[in-house]
């Protein structure tokens, strides 16, 4: 078995990152998973992903990724040390719980309402404007806005947590530069110091709100304050950046297909469909690292233990086993509720799914209705292989 892993391909993440889906796809029929050139290996076939996902053999990956980096203190290590999305067993579920009761208490329609109203004054701005800057200008204020909203964050805060969450998240996006990781640091400690207030305050004010209720089960649950503030921060990373690519990405994808664009502006009960094949296409979480704790065996290969591993929904979702004609946008595909797989499985699967898929279909919706005449001007570059995923520039025409 040794021989075997021997063989395997060894990727170089130069490749990854010229172009994932095609090195994905030569090698997804013949290998289970490929080795990488910066150490690791990356699991390639959706029903291996899908499983893994609950797989005792793989853990996740606590701390592990910042010290790599060579951080081993501060806001960002925080974020991984006492994160329910870095942990494992008891501890995971410890520090999950309090917040998926809050969000269960959260009514999703209110959510829809308030995302609707949101999405249709950002586009607002720009009706007659006749060009859009698809990230900077939409998709990346939309996802802000609707966390802000439930969090209920006073409208003149608004400006400085979209400041501090995008300057944050740019540390988890692909190879940010040494400055962006400084600008991350200091990001990070001002927006714990913020929600640190604004728990307090939920706190004494006996409202019920989503921060006060979140704050009453940190504290039944025996939370520490930090890992309470840490809680609400990975919440926010993953309700924001995988959002704000997935939006992009859904856009672009419609707009390349001019007949489904019309289908879904004709028919509004289509957008959930065109939000799940666009996810499946182009996720906005290319997958999730974990540490092997054993030996495991795939299809007669053996991923071994002591080694970093990224599930990759990237590939998964692209399967050629599960989906035909993997790499076509098809808004009628049969099986598009396996591209829940986006959201990930197992203990860890989305917290906040229903939400991410509200911000999704109503930034989607509020596009069909205000820019029905909506053309690609530019086409934009998905980059990432690993966590998030990033997105250069999209520019958008319309009112022609």
């Amino acid at each position: 078995m040794a021989d075997h892993v021997r063989t395997l391909p060894v990727i170089s993440s130069a490749a990854l990152a010229a172009d994932s889906h095609a090195i994905f796809a030569r090698y997804r029929p013949s290998y289970p998973f490929v080795a990488l050139d910066t150490g690791g290996y990356v699991v390639l076939r959706h029903d291996d992903v899908a499983r893994l996902l609950s797989d005792p053999g793989l853990q996740a990956t606590g701390a592990a990724m910042p010290v790599q980096a060579g951080i081993t203190e501060g806001a960002l290590y925080d974020i991984f040390d006492h994160g329910m999305l870095t942990a494992n067993g008891e501890q995971h579920g410890h520090r999950r719980a309090g917040v998926s009761r809050a969000l269960a208490h959260e009514t999703l329609s209110q959510f829809r309402e308030h995302l609707a109203k949101a999405a249709r004054a950002v586009l607002a701005q720009y009706q007659n404007a006749g060009r859009l800057e698809l990230v900077s200008e939409y998709a990346e204020k939309l996802p802000v806005i609707a966390l802000a909203s439930l969090l209920q964050l006073p409208e003149q805060d608004f400006p400085r947590f979209f400041d501090d969450v995008y300057k944050m998240n740019a540390f988890f996006r692909p190879n940010p530069s040494e400055d962006a990781v400084a600008e991350a640091e200091a990001a990070g400690l001002r927006l714990r110091a913020y929600l640190d207030g604004r728990l307090t305050a939920a706190s004494v004010g006996h409202s019920d709100s989503f921060l006060s209720r979140y704050m009453s089960n940190a504290e039944q649950d025996g939370l520490t304050r930090i890992e309470t503030l840490i809680q609400l921060i990975q919440l926010i990373i993953g309700g924001t950046e995988s959002v704000r690519t997935a939006l992009v990405a859904q856009t672009v994808q419609l707009l390349s297909h001019p007949t489904a664009w019309k289908a879904v502006c004709a028919d509004k009960s289509l957008l959930a469909s065109a939000v799940s094949e666009s996810l499946r296409l182009e996720p906005g979480i290319a997958g999730v690292v974990r540490v092997s704790v054993q030996d495991i065996e795939l299809d007669g290969w053996t991923l071994p233990a002591g080694q970093l591993v990224i599930l990759s929904f990237l590939s998964a979702l692209r399967d050629e086993r599960i989906f035909n004609q993997p790499h076509v946008f098809d808004l009628a595909r049969s099986n598009l509720h396996l591209a829940r797989l986006a959201f990930g499985g197992g203990a860890h699967k989305c917290v906040a799914e229903a939400m991410g898929r509200a911000e999704l279909e109503e930034g989607l919706a509020a596009l069909v209705e205000c820019l029905p005449d909506l053309q690609l001007d530019s086409r934009p570059a998905f980059q990432g292989h690993m966590f998030v995923r990033d997105t250069s520039e999209c520019w958008v025409t319309y009112g022609h």
